[in-house]
């Protein structure tokens, strides 16, 4: 067995379709008129053997690659003999980079989340495949909550961006709110001047063209137009100038936060409406624009909170927010652009790209896989309200497939990490032979008849016996190649078969 073939098109299997309706079958994939698949896809299986079935499919074509890969802490279920833990951690990472490059368009980007365990090395590494010229910036990520070293309290975490070519990479200007306040409160009763921008929408408010001051009773003493407020088809067709005097400073400020900003959309901060109620004119906070990417310190407050909110409780101890992740994907992507994600947890990528128009690629080997994500998203489907929901006025809809990786050895793998004792190891081994891939330099008899009976062999730790029994497998065959896949002892149905076949194309 030619080592090829280890990264040949894998056949795919389980094949289902998840809309607001229910699972559904899987009938024709959808295509653009140049051949580019446009479904969002979830993808159980291993994400390097995964992204080199999507290579030829998606090559040149993702604009966004985010990932949140294992830290190499010891305490993320990447754990490797300590004698070889950074140098596994560092080629673990440059396989999968080196193939997640070829699929980037040449104006995409990927950010690679860590910690300071590996973040100068991972920055290295990161010149090596993509190239020291098309670094674009290391971000900082303030954490929910501090780790305590022995020597330091981390607060923070990092995100490493890079481009695919920095020429014709250019960062989305960025929309946030602001508000000038001025000095307001009993000593000094300014009105400082409020501005909406063009382009705002509108609710409850007929086209038009409003032009009268408007009053408050209550906190504020009076608000006053300065400009007309044009609007056309739901949106201000220009900008809007107005002034407002408060009694006091806490006044104003329960005004914006109570009245202005609901809980929910107060917390990323995005805001598109404006209200006409009961002859009221609410002021919303103006938008600022960032051309560049300035030095990026974001928040990471509300990644468990997101999850806690759909009835996800205490799935993982530090997930990425909605929030973070709908920045990331408001600057680097527009509407329809593909995103992917091939460490995708608990499917909080897949989930904000949903919600904001992104075509997305997910792919997870855990089987919480289907537990935890894919039950995300079709919460998501359904309308959830958590997250970044009412801030891009989600309501539901929408569709992804999932699918997985046929396996065939890494069912043995599986098989042999669940034995409770070497003598459930002994009376798997006849059918591990008989039945899977084994390498093609193991000489059966003699490690049935003699290794298993040495006593050097069984006094080794149950771990480490089943480390011999996996390194026993043939890894070119951990999973089914799409050219094997008719071949009847793998049991893949005829429909599964021509899904696939369909998906490449072929």
């Amino acid at each position: 067995m030619l080592i090829y073939s280890l990264f040949d098109h894998k056949a795919l299997t389980n094949w289902k379709r998840f809309t607001k309706d229910g699972e559904q079958e899987v009938g024709e994939i959808k295509r653009d008129e140049d051949g580019t698949i446009r479904e969002n896809l979830i993808i159980k299986g291993n994400n390097l053997l995964a992204l080199h079935s999507l290579k030829k499919q998606f090559a040149g074509k993702v604009k966004l690659i985010y990932i949140d890969p294992p830290y190499n802490t010891g305490n993320d279920g990447f754990k490797y003999n300590d004698n070889f833990n950074h140098s596994t951690w560092l080629t673990f990472m440059k396989n999968r980079l080196e193939v997640a490059r070829e699929l980037l368009r040449d104006d995409g980007v990927i950010f690679v989340s860590c910690d300071d365990n590996e973040q100068a090395y991972l920055k290295v590494l990161m010149d090596e495949v993509f190239g020291r010229e098309n670094f674009v910036q290391t971000g900082v990520l303030n954490r929910s909550s501090e780790i305590a070293t022995a020597h330091t309290i981390q607060k923070h975490e990092y995100f490493i961006v890079f481009s695919r070519k920095i020429q014709q990479f250019k960062i989305n200007s960025i929309e946030k709110y602001t508000i000038s306040r001025g000095t307001v409160g009993n000593k000094d009763q300014s009105m400082p001047v409020i501005t909406f921008p063009k382009g705002l929408r509108c609710i409850n408010i007929k086209d038009g063209i409003y032009k009268e001051t408007r009053k408050i009773e209550g906190s504020l003493e009076n608000i006053e137009n300065l400009d007309p407020i044009v609007v056309k088809n739901g949106f201000l067709q220009e900008d809007v100038r107005l002034k407002a005097r408060w009694r006091s400073s806490n006044d104003m400020r329960n005004f914006f936060e109570n009245k202005c900003l609901p809980t929910k959309a107060k917390i990323n901060g995005v805001i598109e409406e404006i209200y006409f109620d009961n002859d009221r004119f609410i002021p919303q906070i103006k938008k600022r624009t960032f051309e560049k990417m300035s030095s990026l310190i974001l928040e990471n407050k509300r990644g468990s909170k997101d999850l806690e909110e759909i009835g996800m409780k205490n799935i993982f101890a530090f997930p990425k927010s909605e929030i973070f992740l709908k920045i990331i994907i408001e600057i680097s992507t527009q509407p329809n652009d593909i995103v992917l994600d091939y460490h995708l947890g608990s499917g909080t990528t897949a989930a904000v790209a949903h919600k904001m128009g992104r075509q997305y690629i997910g792919i997870e080997q855990m089987d919480y896989i289907e537990t935890i994500a894919c039950e995300r998203l079709r919460k998501v489907i359904q309308g959830e309200q958590g997250g970044i929901s009412k801030s891009v006025n989600w309501q539901g809809g929408g569709d992804f497939i999932y699918f997985e990786l046929a396996k065939w050895n890494e069912t043995a793998k599986e098989k042999i990490l669940e034995c409770e004792s070497l003598e459930e190891l002994e009376s798997f081994f006849d059918e591990m032979y008989e039945r899977y891939f084994l390498n093609y330099n193991l000489k059966i008899k003699e490690f049935k008849e003699k290794v298993l009976q040495e006593e050097n062999f069984r006094n080794l730790s149950l771990d480490e016996q089943k480390k011999i029994f996996v390194a026993m497998l043939d890894n070119n065959q951990m999973y089914v190649n799409k050219t094997e896949m008719a071949d009847k002892k793998f049991g893949i149905s005829e429909k599964d078969q021509n899904l696939t076949n369909q998906f490449y194309n072929s």
